[in-house]
């Protein structure tokens, strides 16, 4: 394999583009320097029960965590219910009181292309 001793000469074609400079507008601007307040007593007290949560959560075994888990989304199914019982229990009322029973539709197999 051979070296080569001398650089490559550069073309044009390699040679970068001269940038353009913009030219600067001075203008005066006014800083203003806004302090942040000190945390509040919410702030700490928030940190602190999250930072105990995490605590004893890291402290649990695996079955009483999977545990915690599923109350958590059993609750939280609740609520849904909970919150939307009255749509629940319209729709349910619109669909006795008209005498129909919710239907499937059967089910044709898969869909073929009939071009």
């Amino acid at each position: 394999m051979a070296t080569r001793k001398t650089p490559a000469k550069k073309t044009a074609a390699t040679k970068p583009a001269p940038r353009k400079t913009a030219a600067r507008k001075s203008t005066t601007r006014r800083r203003t320097t806004t302090r942040r307040p000190k945390p509040a007593l919410s702030t700490t007290i928030g940190s602190a029960l999250g930072a105990l949560v995490v605590t004893t959560l890291l402290d649990l075994s695996w079955p009483v965590r999977i545990a915690l888990i599923v109350g958590v989304l059993l609750v939280g199914l609740g609520y849904l219910l909970w919150k939307n019982r009255r749509t629940i229990a319209a729709e349910a009322a619109g669909a006795t009181a008209a005498g129909e029973r919710p239907t499937i539709p059967p089910d044709d197999g898969p869909p073929t292309d009939q071009s």
